[in-house]
Order: structure tokens, then sequence, then C-alpha cells
């Protein structure tokens, strides 16, 4: 736990001080004689000393004493740090707070005070962004619990449900979904029997969030029914828990199109937001905009949101703002833009992959989108819409390529487009596929699959023109010769024979001027499809 700017001297705690994990009111009782005292050095050990009764009892009292201490003394106590009301604010700025410690201060420290200084290492580099390093503070917090006994942790008012939260939060932000959700069931478990009466609710929100994320919405919804049903969350966990579960009800309702979805997108935090959902609302709000036709709002909500926020490559947020981004850019005949974004994104989540297959198929290079499709084929972190999304981008390649569809591929559409949780999908099914798999259906089947998917079918597929070899060739040489009798000196072919084949070219690239064809060309990747004599 060593690093370069470490802890300073006056935060190490006697090793005869222990850290008060299960006793409420003496963490209470000893908070407020320090307060009387004015002593800001005091005030802070003592709620050091004390932060998880304070925190899950009395957290309305440990703000008032945190708030009251001045900068000098808080800046080495991370635990208040953290817990700072202006904290996540500046961690949005070049004051984010990413604290250190030495392997001085480790020693000094009780097995219950370096969970928590892990703990508090881990949440702050997640508010300033850095996930990687989030995720270190993740793996060595999950080490601990597994590898040193510290008895508070076994104490049902212990705590390991919150401590399990936490990682299961990290994971997330980083896109981690199905492990996040082991995290969050650990969690909730413990939550159930645990003597802090939030603590269950709190896990289950972030349940519905894991699983709206993946798209499964039934175990989404029925996180939430149960949620909704327990007592309100005490202040420490209020705005954990609404913002959770708010955002995991958009998240639903946009999936599945619902009526109601522009009240429950009204209940979202806004796109300048300070809490941890902020990456996921974003993904909800987007996630309408395009479905609604609406692309230039979704970039709109992109810049707002990416702009008051730290995004580092690798996190969900990153996989959102570049999915999103592509989409729009798509949906705005945009593609050129498109593309660079997809040539920036590192550390390409599977949003991300996704929207690179699409864009592949939009611009009809079957070859790179069927790379992208059958590397996500192996991804387990595919959950249920993104497999949905993944079988209608297969069925686009299937079309693109052999201009029709197998009977098994279209009963596969078909069943996905009349499933309530997909609904949102079927923007980005393109006409000709629309059709395709209408071909395929009758009766009822077929006038079910009207009424869900005919009005949704927006998105035209590009086909590349079959050329000839000899207008592969002219095409080619479009770009080093400028006139037709030097292209025709050059294949020893007459200058009508070229003319001929550059009426045809242009018609099947629907363009009317060499500099047009060789945009078009280099758009569909014909350049260099044939080699120049």
């Amino acid at each position: 736990m060593a690093g370069d700017d470490p802890i300073q001297d006056g935060n190490r705690i006697p090793k005869a001080e222990r850290m008060n994990l299960t006793d409420p009111q003496r963490a209470e009782d000893e908070l407020r004689r320090s307060l009387k005292t004015g002593n800001g050095e005091a005030v802070a050990r003592t709620a050091t000393m004390n932060i998880w009764p304070l925190y899950s009892a009395h957290a309305d009292l440990l703000t008032e004493a945190i708030t009251s201490l001045p900068s000098s003394v808080l800046e080495r106590y991370p635990m208040l740090r953290v817990l700072h009301p202006m904290t996540p604010v500046l961690a949005r700025t070049h004051r984010s707070f990413r604290p250190l410690i030495s392997t001085d201060d480790a020693r000094t420290m009780s097995p219950e005070e370096v969970d928590f200084q892990v703990l508090t290492q881990m949440i702050a580099f997640r508010l300033s962004g850095d996930l990687p390093a989030a995720l270190g503070y993740a793996k060595r917090l999950e080490d601990r619990i597994l590898h040193t006994r510290v008895e508070a942790r076994d104490r049902l008012d212990g705590p390991l449900w919150y401590l399990h939260l936490q990682i299961g939060s990290t994971l997330l932000a980083a896109g981690d979904s199905s492990r996040a959700l082991l995290e969050f069931a650990t969690a909730r478990q413990l939550g159930v029997y645990a003597l802090q009466p939030d603590a269950e609710r709190v896990a289950l929100g972030r349940v519905a969030l894991a699983h709206a994320v993946r798209g499964a919405l039934g175990e989404a919804e029925r996180a939430l029914e149960h949620a909704s049903g327990m007592p309100l969350p005490t202040s420490a966990h209020a705005n954990a828990s609404r913002t959770s579960e708010s955002t995991a009800a958009a998240l639903i309702a946009v999936d599945r199109v619902s009526d109601d979805v522009d009240d429950v997108l009204a209940l979202l935090e806004p796109y300048d937001s300070v809490e941890f959902t902020w990456p996921f609302s974003l993904l909800a709000r987007t996630r309408a905009l395009l479905s609604r036709q609406q692309p230039d709002d979704a970039l709109e909500a992109i810049r707002l949101a990416a702009g008051t926020h730290p995004v580092f490559p690798g996190s969900f947020a990153a996989d959102v703002i570049s999915s999103a981004s592509m989409a729009a850019l798509i949906a705005t005949g945009q593609l050129a833009r498109a593309r660079r974004v997809a040539e920036e994104a590192e550390s390409s989540g599977v949003l991300t992959k996704l929207a690179m297959a699409r864009l592949a198929l939009h611009d009809a290079w079957y070859d790179e989108a069927s790379h992208i499709l059958g590397a996500l084929s192996l991804d387990p972190a595919l959950g249920p819409a993104q497999r949905a999304e993944w079988a209608i981008l297969k069925a686009w390649l299937e079309l693109g390529r052999a201009e029709e569809l197998s009977r098994e591929t279209a009963m596969q559409l078909e069943r996905i487009a009349v499933r309530r949780e997909s609904r949102r999908l079927l923007a980005i099914m393109p006409r000709q596929l629309v059709e395709e798999v209408r071909g395929h259906l009758i009766g009822d089947t077929a006038r079910d699959f009207d009424r869900v998917a005919g009005s949704m079918a927006k998105v035209e597929m590009l086909s590349r023109p079959a050329l000839t070899s000899g207008e592969l060739r002219v095409l080619n040489a479009l770009r080093t010769h400028r006139s037709t009798a030097s292209i025709a000196a050059t294949f020893h072919v007459s200058p009508n024979t070229v003319k001929s084949q550059l009426r045809s070219l242009y018609r099947k690239l629907e363009c009317s001027s060499r500099d047009e064809a060789i945009r078009t060309a280099t758009r569909l990747r014909l350049l260099g499809a044939a080699d120049i004599a």
C-alpha cells in the first residue's frame, strides 16, 4: 500500500486505539464531546475511529462534523475527505481526490482500519473517473475479505455488506455487470440480516440497475418491486437508493418503449449530476432520443454529460459516450465522424463494439462486421439485450452477403421482435431486413410482427455494387490518371471502351463525377480491389 504521496504522520493512530465498528451510541457520544472541544484534530480522529456506526446510524451528525473541519485537517483523513459533500464535485476537476497511503502508515493500522482505507481509495479513484486504479483497490479489498479475518465483519451490525456493495459498484462502473451482480447479490443477502435498516434496499437498487443495463428487464423489475415495498432509506443511503432505482426504471421504460417513458426520464438526475448513476442515466436518455429519431438531441446530451465528468478509457461511461455518439452520427449521416469515434475508442466495451459492427454494416464492410460480431459472440459480458442486438446485426450481415435470410434466422428475429423487452432494438433493423423477415411469416405471426416492427424500421441498407473487373480497373485508375485517353492507353483499349465502363461505373455508384466516384468507392472499400496494369 505504498505511495509517492504518503499520508502525513499526524494521521497515524496509536496501536492501542482500535476502530469502533459496532456501537452507534458510543460513537455519537464521543463525536459530540469532541465537537464541543472545537479541536479539529480531535474531531477528525474521533470521527475516523467511529466511521462505520456514525455513517450507518448518524450520517447527518457525521456530515456536520466533516464540514466543520478546516482543509488542513481534512486532508490528513482520507476517510472523512471522501465523505465530504464537496468531494464528488471537485473530483470532476483538476482537484480530484486520489489518496495514497505509505507503508509505514499501513503498519500502524488495525485490520479494520486497513479495510476502510482501501475502501476509501477505491471510492476516491472511482469518483475521479480512474476506473483502472479503482479496480485495483477493489481487487485488494476482495482479497482482504477472503484472506484476512476481521471480527467486526462477521457481526450483523458490521460493514461487510457495504464492502461488497462498493466493490460491485466499482465493477459496474467499469462495465462488468455480470461480476457486479455477484457482489450486489452478496450485499443483498447480507443486508437481509444486517442491523442497518436500509442495507437490503440499497443493494436491491444496484441489483435492479445491473440487470437493467444487461437487458434482463424482468429481473430488474422484480428487484424494483421488492425494493419499493421496503421502508425508505436513511439519509446515508437516500441518494444511492433513489438514483439507482429511478435509473433502472428509466432503462426498463426506454427498452420497452413504454407509454410513460417521458415521466420516468423526468425523474433522472440532471446531466451534471455527481451521483454514481450519471453514465447509466445518459444511456437511458440517449437511447430514448435515438429511438425517437432525434440524433442531434442525443449528441447534445452526450456533450453536456461528457463535459462535466472525468471519463477514462475502459470505463462504462466511455463505452456509453462512444457507442451513443456513433449511433447518433450514423443517424445523421456523419459516417466519417462516426468512423473517427470508432478509431479513437480505446479498450472498447460491449456497447462500442456493437456500434462498430453496426457502422461496418452501414458501410457494407461485411468482412469487418463479421470479424467484430465473431469476437462478440464469445464475449461473456453480453447480457440479454446485447445478445438480441448481436442477433439483429448478424442477420443484417447475412442479408447483405447472401441477399436473403434463412428461415431459421427470420424466425429468430421474429421472436426477438415480439418480445416486449426488445422494442427499442427494432429501430436498428433496416427496412430490407424487416421485409425479408416478413416474407417468411404467415397468419397471426405475420400480423403480430407487422404490428411491432412495421413502423420502427427507418434504416436503409447500403449495398455494395457488383463491378466487373474492367470497371474495377478503371475505378482504380481514376486516382492516378486525369484523362480517358490516358486510362485507355494504360490498358491498351479504345477510349470508347473506357467511356462505356465509366458510364456503367457512375450509374452503379450513383454518382456523376470522377471525384465523387473516388469518394464513394473509398467509403465502400472498393479501391484496390483490382491491380492496375
